[in-house]
């Protein structure tokens, strides 16, 4: 006795088969015969399992994804449609907590997103959590999300770059290869953060992180002006850049000139998410503190060149 492909019972032994219907759906889809895919997931048409690939219960899946080899996609996971699962990536790990209730929350990703291989995205913490991953997201190999993470939309994660909990990270955002960001962080829209940041403030939006100093350098104005902002966007940010990093005004001063400077645009986000911060922001990378000493060592060269000229 078993129980056949629509998980009722039957006669027949069960058997693994390359195409998989449920209750919920009668679509034809591709499941490899060593892939191991429960009954009770919900699995859109068009989707594709390859070899060894494992699929719990209560898992649902939106049409057309693709979920490569050694994957596992584990309870309480919702994904959208046309989404890739690399190689032995795993989306729904419990969340590493050493007081990890005995029932914890749930995973929902949005659509078109690339998870290469080895991802891995733990489950929100508390019962009614959620950790969300958006749509149009590319997270290269190694990459993670700690629970209670919040993912916009079209950002990159390249490899092993990690999230703690409770991240939030809004859309565009770009986050190179090996850095850390700590938990509760935000990373506004925008924003690029080098190889091998630490990451333990918020970033502002628009921002542009230093990877060997984690400070800010400027705004990510390559990628603004890629995005297809006007210049007017940008000089209005420039403008703001310099009323929080380089007037010297007290927090609330700084406040309260973006709210009245800057109330449109791009620039006026700037405001919304500084005045949200808990933890504190990452600050800028000052230059040498005193750019006139270098050019007098230039000058004390070319005049030690000219006496040795003079001196034959």
């Amino acid at each position: 006795m078993g129980l056949n492909s629509n998980g009722l019972q039957t006669d027949k032994p069960l058997r693994r088969q390359s195409c998989w219907t449920t209750p919920h759906n009668r679509q034809f889809v591709s499941i490899h015969p060593l892939a191991l895919v429960s009954p009770e997931a919900e699995l859109g048409a068009g989707v594709a399992v390859a070899a060894f690939a494992t699929i719990e219960a209560g898992v649902s899946l939106g049409d057309y994804c693709t979920i490569g080899s050694g994957a596992v996609i584990k309870t309480g996971v919702t994904i959208g449609s046309n989404n890739e699962i690399g190689e032995h990536a795993v989306i729904g790990g419990q969340p590493q907590h050493t007081a990890r209730p005995e029932t914890v929350g749930k995973i929902v990703i949005g659509e078109h997103n690339v998870f290469r291989e080895g991802v891995t995205i733990h489950r929100a913490l508390k019962p009614d959590g959620k950790t969300k991953v958006g749509d149009h997201n590319y997270l290269m190999t190694g990459a993670h999300l700690g629970h209670d993470t919040h993912l916009g939309n079209n950002c990159i994660f390249a490899n092993n770059s990690l999230a703690g909990g409770h991240v939030v990270i809004e859309d565009r955002s770009f986050v190179s290869g090996a850095v850390a960001i700590h938990q509760f962080c935000r990373v506004g829209q925008f924003s690029m953060i080098g190889g091998h940041a630490r990451v333990v403030q918020d970033v502002p939006p628009f921002m542009l992180i230093d990877g060997q100093s984690g400070s800010i350098v400027g705004l990510n104005t390559i990628g603004l002006r890629r995005a297809g902002f006007p210049a007017d966007e940008l000089t209005a940010l420039k403008a703001a850049y310099r009323v929080i990093y380089r007037r010297g005004l007290p927090w609330t001063e700084v406040l309260e000139t973006l709210k009245t400077d800057f109330t449109t645009g791009l620039a006026a986000h700037l405001h919304t998410f500084l005045a949200q911060g808990r933890r504190g922001f990452v600050q800028e990378r000052r230059s040498p503190p005193s750019s006139a000493a270098t050019v007098r060592l230039r000058i004390a060269d070319e005049e030690k060149r000219n006496i040795r000229a003079k001196a034959g």
